[in-house]
């Protein structure tokens, strides 16, 4: 899926929010393809498709400026939507976890 132009606003001419989706697919034996839509206002301001091997991690750096954001994430069987907080800080993340057909989105991870 094609990334769009963040809609808030940076100090820096390049707004990138470093590992602001943190990817995990609990599932042993099958890959999982998740589809995310990160908006603001409504708006999409960036979307990406990650495919995760069984029992792997994965982290994603976006082109937005922190603040706060609705992340989508969607799979073949499920979907799920959480209001996040995306920025540099470490817990400044969204968190998406796949696997046995259920896909999960939360704010900050511990």
């Amino acid at each position: 899926m094609p990334l769009a132009t963040p809609t808030q606003q940076s100090t820096t001419p390049e707004a990138t929010c470093t590992d602001a989706l943190l990817f995990r697919n609990y599932e042993g034996a099958n890959p999982v393809t998740v589809d995310v839509t990160v908006s603001d206002d409504g708006q999409p301001v960036c979307e990406t498709t990650v495919t995760l091997d069984p029992l792997t991690i994965e982290t994603v750096d976006l082109p937005v400026a922190p603040g706060e954001y609705r992340v989508t994430a969607t799979t073949a069987d499920s979907a799920a939507a959480a209001t996040c907080d995306l920025g540099d800080a470490p817990t400044a993340l969204a968190f998406v976890e796949a696997g046995n057909g259920i896909v999960s989105v939360v704010d900050e991870a511990y």
